[in-house]
């Protein structure tokens, strides 16, 4: 249920493990893992009955670089990023998350069960696989994306399913709201050096990132309900600008009016 300048959850999101699908486990995903193990912990003892039902996918594995923006240490080096992470979390917290050391592509997985896919991902072809898969999907899906440049970034929170795809205070996607995320060609080639990944990337940003997901993530599961759809932020001049949840603001944003999403081919 959405109302004008608040998003209410299913109330049945609140009595059972809140599956969550983090794709991408690089500077973003690998800083957010251990926020969302202290957010489930929290919900179980707030009364939350199961907390969060974690399953992490990514196919890189550990460079030497990683270990200053990232969040992994020198032993990681050469170890898949999402089993290591996954296991850190289980270890620390008592948890049974899972991971998945393979690329995400729109096959890899059902849609059934799936209640938020948080996407942690740099490139145009990674969000156009998550955006058809969530098309796709007859159950709603809430799709988290993060993105940022070297000192901004963005967190956009939109959710999608064919029973509820015609409702026009359903949380816009990212790829509604600015559809060239996923458009033409990537320019961004990966740092090969721990000189060139500080240079090309500020050293907080994918921290605040996470921290923005976690935010959001935090306020809508204790509280149930949650009034804004995402946020802005740039370092360089400490600025922060929400999405509330409205209407006329998605309208403002996004280049055309809501209409039915096709089906991906």
């Amino acid at each position: 249920m959405t109302t004008e300048n608040v998003h209410i959850l299913p109330d049945s999101i609140l009595h059972r493990p809140v599956v969550v699908h983090v794709i991408g486990c690089g500077g973003t995903g690998s800083q957010l893992l251990p926020r969302l193990a202290q957010l489930s912990k929290c919900m179980v003892a707030l009364g939350h009955p199961h907390g969060l039902d974690v399953t992490v996918w990514d196919d890189d594995t550990v460079s030497e670089h990683n270990c200053l923006r990232q969040n992994f240490f020198l032993p990681d080096v050469g170890h898949s990023k999402a089993s290591v992470m996954v296991n850190r979390c289980n270890m620390a917290h008592g948890l049974r998350w899972k991971d998945q050391p393979t690329r995400f592509t729109r096959e890899s997985m059902r849609s059934g069960g799936v209640d938020f896919i948080i996407g942690c991902v740099d490139s145009k072809k990674a969000r156009a696989e998550i955006d058809a898969f969530v098309r796709e999907s007859y159950q709603t899906i809430y799709w988290i994306d993060a993105g940022n440049e070297a000192t901004t970034g963005q967190v956009i929170v939109g959710q999608y399913g064919k029973r509820i795809a015609d409702d026009p205070m359903r949380l816009p996607l990212v790829t509604e709201l600015y559809p060239e995320i996923i458009e033409g060609e990537d320019n961004n080639a990966p740092s090969c050096s721990a000189r060139e990944s500080i240079l090309k990337q500020g050293l907080a940003t994918n921290s605040m990132a996470a921290t923005w997901i976690y935010a959001w993530l935090a306020e809508a599961l204790r509280h149930g309900q949650v009034s804004w759809s995402g946020i802005f932020f740039s370092l360089d001049s400490g600025r922060v600008t929400s999405i509330p949840v409205s209407k006329s603001a998605w309208d403002a944003i996004r280049p055309e009016p809501l209409q039915p999403m096709l089906k991906a081919a």
